[in-house]
């Protein structure tokens, strides 16, 4: 009977998203994770008396709902010896408190959170009957002295929370552990053959290591959760999202937790109910007194009195408010605009880089062009000192330079001159050798790639006429080049 019960608060643990402070999973993981193993493992009785929701009588009647241990959606039988408390209980008791002749509700809050199925749901409909009620019968919650996690999901959902200086709130994350018992089970001498059908039927299978497939699934669930989470406290605490994530689901105590935004006052819990009274009697009084008096209405002889915070809200609770109203306001917007010069400063950050990025560009595209018009000048250089030393045609130049490009002799932006050179003269050597010369003019090529004899003809008429133009010049006795 006991290792059922073993395995089925194991399996409230495992391989499953849960809102629980680190602290109380690692002690949770202390008592089961070795006894899971063991045969038969032997659990002291624990006496259990069952907590039923009280009703506390001032002269204004408050239903108290206490809330303590770890929360989990169904209890399974386990709750008189682990101190579980199920989400349905809570429900159960918040209804009744709705329905009864109370004037306000209270959650006394102690518990580390627990499993994340079901809180969300809970935690919506204490929001939803806060919103409907308008204030009617308010509610608030007292971490007394935590409320942690899924237990600050619920008090989240309240009118006003209070905690003592040395009581915590937060912890506003989502966890998860997966046990990997095969090395455990190699050393007991026990070997586990899984059969299944369907890739992921068997990915939680604590015989066998984690894939990473399963892995990311996991992860894809507790993320989910967290995100519903997030956004689930900063529509219950009127925060933006980013300000619960910035929180990085760390605990907050006292002054501090007011400060995140995840609390309203630090009470003590004997100091509650009252509390609690002053707000109820301040809200009956209306706003008959809802302005201070000003010094003009103070007459010579009266003795000033100044009036503690207590005593402000009770005879001034609208002015109190809006005040403490205008103080959340001012350090949103702080907030907010110290965000957004962040924003901007990266933004002009991110321009003055894009401008050096497109500068380095230009330079290093001029730096490139640059280069290729250098080789290109050498190269071009090269092939008229060889040319020029030839006696190939100029007409076939053209020609022969098609034979050798020097983008086969360019590397890393560097031409090989040497070998370039090389290169030209023996293509050079070769068109000579070849007869390509203007004493051979012709040998081993085609009459129109060495000579055109048409152009020779008219070439050699050119110089008959002229010859002619001289002579009958000179016949007449005049100089034919003086003649314009």
């Amino acid at each position: 009977m006991a290792k059922m019960l073993l395995n089925r608060l194991a399996a409230e643990v495992f391989d499953k998203p849960l809102m629980i402070h680190p602290a109380k999973l690692a002690v949770i993981m202390g008592v089961i994770g070795d006894r899971l193993s063991m045969e038969t493992v032997d659990i002291p009785e624990a006496e259990f008396k069952s907590e039923k929701r009280a009703t506390a009588t001032f002269p204004k009647k408050i239903s108290v709902i206490p809330i303590s241990g770890s929360l989990v959606h169904k209890t399974h039988g386990l709750d008189a010896m682990s101190g579980l408390q199920s989400y349905n209980d809570i429900r159960q008791r918040f209804q009744a408190a709705l329905a009864e002749d109370s004037d306000a509700i209270l959650f006394d809050i102690d518990s580390p959170g627990g499993d994340s199925n079901g809180v969300l749901d809970l935690a919506d409909e204490i929001y939803q009957a806060r919103m409907e009620n308008g204030g009617s019968k308010p509610i608030y919650a007292s971490a007394n002295e935590s409320a942690y996690s899924a237990a600050y999901a619920i008090a989240s959902a309240a009118d006003k929370i209070f905690l003592s200086r040395t009581a915590g709130v937060g912890s506003v994350g989502v966890i998860g552990v997966h046990r990997d018992q095969s090395e455990a089970d190699v050393k007991a001498g026990l070997k586990y053959t899984t059969m299944f059908k369907g890739a992921r039927k068997a990915d939680f299978n604590p015989h066998e290591p984690l894939s990473p497939e399963a892995k990311a699934i996991f992860d894809g669930i507790i993320s989910d959760h967290y995100d519903d989470f997030v956004e689930l406290v900063a529509r219950n605490r009127g925060l933006k999202t980013r300000q619960v994530k910035s929180t990085e689901a760390g605990f907050f105590i006292g002054e501090k937790a007011i400060q995140q935004g995840l609390a309203d006052e630090v009470v003590s819990f004997s100091e509650v109910p009252a509390r609690i009274l002053e707000d109820l009697t301040a809200n009956q009084q209306g706003t008959e007194d809802n302005t201070m008096p000003s010094k003009d209405e103070k007459t010579e002889g009266k003795e000033e009195v100044i009036m503690d915070v207590t005593e402000l809200r009770s005879k001034y609770p609208d002015l109190v408010a809006q005040l403490e109203s205008s103080a959340k306001e001012t350090t949103a917007a702080e907030f907010d605009a110290k965000l957004e010069q962040e924003r901007m400063e990266k933004e002009q950050a991110h321009k003055e880089n894009d401008t050096l990025n497109e500068k380095v560009l230009r330079l290093e595209k001029a730096e490139a062009i640059r280069q290729e018009r250098d080789i290109k000048a050498d190269a071009e250089l090269i092939w008229t000192k060889a040319l020029a030393g030839s006696d190939i045609p100029t007409r076939l130049h053209d020609k022969v330079r098609n034979q050798v490009s020097h983008d086969k002799f360019v590397a890393d932006n560097i031409l090989d001159r040497e070998g370039f050179a090389n290169a030209v003269k023996d293509e050079v050597k070769d068109w000579e050798k070849r007869g390509a010369t203007s004493s051979v003019m012709g040998t081993g090529f085609t009459s129109r790639e060495v000579e055109d004899s048409e152009a020779v003809q008219a070439q050699a008429q050119d110089e008959a006429d002229e010859k002619l133009a001289e002579d009958i010049f000179a016949a007449a006795g005049g100089n034919r080049k003086e003649v314009k």
